[in-house]
């Protein structure tokens, strides 16, 4: 287990460090002429919500919420076999 904490430290620095080096263009003014799918949902929320600092927390808030989910609701588990 340790292994794979060192491991996934040392891709994550990797992975900012690729950043950090070679940064991808950026020009936020440009708004592409088709959203994607998946990007509806965000994009409407970030219309509704004038705030970036309120957008960036629902958006964190909503990533952690699916995450913990099934973790929050653990329930009493059923089982195919049955029991006596």
């Amino acid at each position: 287990m340790f292994r794979y904490i060192i491991v996934g430290c040392f891709l994550v620095v990797l992975d900012l460090l690729a950043v950090l080096f070679f940064p991808l263009p950026f020009n936020p003014v440009n708004k592409p002429e088709h959203i994607p799918w998946f990007f509806i949902p965000v994009y409407l929320l970030k219309k509704c919500i004038h705030s970036e600092f309120v957008f960036i927390l629902m958006l964190v808030a909503s990533a952690l919420f699916f995450i913990f989910l099934p973790f929050i609701f653990r329930g009493k588990r059923r089982h195919d076999t049955k029991q006596s």
